[in-house]
């Protein structure tokens, strides 16, 4: 495993244990130790910190072949409306973003980085095709959540998480498994520190066919299934997509100032 900034693991699975996480989360994070989200830092050293109250922002976004169509609306919804909204916000120096893309495979696009520094979206990055490992990406995005915030923690930074995950689709070509994700999430859940947030993309009959009440709600699904208690829906047409990365920068920086989310999810 490359040299990911995180230090002596030992000593952070150990500070973990002490602050409540079991081995359903360790286990987790054990399983993915070597996964691709692991392979560059997982966030900015601890020197570089300008705050001892840091929120960390997780983003974890389809890259799948289904996504193609709307890939310039997308980069573009989260450039202007989530990156640059909170950069201009007054929680700009208390939140560090990490960006993680998935088709078949799971990309970290970055570590957790000052809002200043981090990149944006661009087609070179942005590529869609492929199928849709959910699970892998999710697991992948809460290891390196985990670790990050217990070496923060360790070092005596308070800090809050939030997880936003944005897909279309059910997952099809993961190796992880739903029920697993699950129980570290309802574990993580009990810190109260942190905030996880499914938004599912629907359209056309599937999207009518739920608010009619002719079906489940296929986003409350899939969320229930990995254990996040928020479940967003958004349409993949340009303004629904401002719109939710809009809300997602919003419920960042609640979160920074240590406020609830639901009225805003």
């Amino acid at each position: 495993m490359s040299n990911n900034g995180l230090g002596n693991l030992d000593d952070l699975f150990l500070s973990a244990q002490d602050d409540g996480l079991t081995a359903d989360t360790l286990d987790l994070v054990v399983s993915n130790l070597n996964g691709p989200t692991m392979m560059g830092p997982v966030g900015v050293p601890l020197d570089q910190l300008a705050t001892n109250e840091v929120t960390l922002a997780m983003n974890i976004i389809d890259m799948s072949g289904s996504m193609s169509p709307h890939a310039a609306d997308l980069m573009k919804a989260y450039n202007d409306h989530y990156l640059a909204a909170m950069l201009g916000s007054t929680a700009v120096d208390d939140i560090l973003v990490s960006t993680i893309l998935f088709n078949s495979d799971v990309t970290l696009l970055h570590g957790y980085v000052n809002l200043a520094d981090a990149p944006r979206l661009t087609p070179q990055e942005f590529q869609p095709y492929g199928a849709t490992a959910l699970y892998d990406a999710v697991a992948g995005g809460l290891t390196n959540m985990v670790l990050y915030a217990q070496q923060l923690r360790q070092s005596g930074v308070m800090v809050r998480c939030i997880v936003m995950v944005y897909s279309d689709g059910d997952d099809n070509s993961s190796k992880q498994r739903a029920g697993d994700i699950k129980r570290t999430a309802q574990e993580l859940l009990k810190q109260e520190i942190y905030t996880l947030a499914f938004v599912g993309f629907v359209t056309g009959q599937t999207q009518m066919g739920f608010r009619t009440g002719k079906q489940p709600d296929p986003v409350r699904q899939m969320a229930d299934g990995i254990g996040f208690t928020e479940a967003l829906r958004a349409g993949l047409n340009a303004s629904e997509l401002r719109r939710i990365f809009h809300m997602a920068s919003q419920s960042t920086v609640q979160v920074s100032q240590g406020r609830a989310v639901a009225g805003v999810f």
